[in-house]
């Protein structure tokens, strides 16, 4: 199994240049891109809806603007609602997304 290039994304600014970075990266060595949307606190009550969709809403930008460098197929995103190094440090390798 191809291990794949792993990139936090969290909106603009420096996670879209990680973005970038990590799908140039991802073509070039012919392997698979997963975007990561990590959260440590879930947010409940009043404005969680609006939060969980802003999230998606990075996730599906994210994913679009990684379309330019390679193929959607490729390309799989997944939001995290706990810290990825507390999920990884527990077990041998996170979960596919």
């Amino acid at each position: 199994m191809e291990r794949p290039v792993v990139v936090g994304v969290d909106g603009p600014g420096d996670s879209l240049h990680a973005l970038d970075w990590a799908a140039e990266e991802a073509r070039l060595r012919g392997l698979p891109l997963r975007m990561v949307y990590a959260s440590l606190w879930e947010r409940y009550g009043e404005g969680a809806a609006e939060e969980g969709e802003a999230q998606e809403r990075v996730l599906s930008d994210s994913v679009e603007r990684a379309a330019r460098w390679m193929t959607r197929s490729q390309v799989t995103a997944r939001r995290w609602r706990r810290s990825p190094l507390w999920r990884s440090s527990r077990s041998p390798e996170p979960p596919c997304c």
